[in-house]
């Protein structure tokens, strides 16, 4: 046989003319994209309000006037005893003879307070969620294999 497209024919003697043809086959080899499936992700925020106690501290001061009137020799500075700052005042007064007279004694404390108190925070939490889809429009199925309570919310739920 020659070349694949000849014909081949029986001589004339016969007297019937037997024509077969030959075929030739070619193959092409390509690629075609075909989606087997698809991952997606979502990202949830979940804000809660949490109750963290605290102890709050408050201080106030009470000040005190405390009448005095009593000769001194001499002037003389702020002291403290315990808690309470006194803080002397001074005034001079005509009799025959000038003397220092203490006039008052005003005194200042400090006062603390503590109170218990609750106090009410917003806390961001995020959850990541996975999901799988088998083929070009399967079902969606969470990461660990299960089908679609989650995934069947999600389409429902705002990104």
């Amino acid at each position: 046989m020659g070349n694949a497209y000849d014909e081949y024919s029986e001589p004339a003697g016969s007297g019937e003319a037997v024509t077969i043809s030959a075929v030739q086959e070619q193959l092409s080899v390509g690629v075609e994209r075909t989606e087997t499936g698809a991952v997606r992700l979502r990202k949830l925020v979940h804000e809660d309000v949490q109750e963290v106690p605290i102890t709050l501290r408050t201080e106030a001061v009470v000040v005190e006037r405390v009448s005095i009137n009593q000769p001194v020799p001499a002037e003389y500075g702020s002291r403290q005893e315990g808690d309470t700052l006194i803080v002397p005042v001074f005034e001079y007064v005509p009799v025959t003879e000038m003397r220092l007279m203490l006039k008052e004694d005003v005194r200042i404390t400090k006062a603390a307070a503590e109170v218990d108190a609750v106090h009410r925070a917003s806390v961001r939490r995020e959850e990541l969620i996975v999901e799988r889809r088998d083929g070009a429009s399967g079902e969606w199925f969470a990461e660990d294999g299960s089908v679609g309570s989650r995934s069947a919310n999600a389409e429902k739920e705002p990104r």
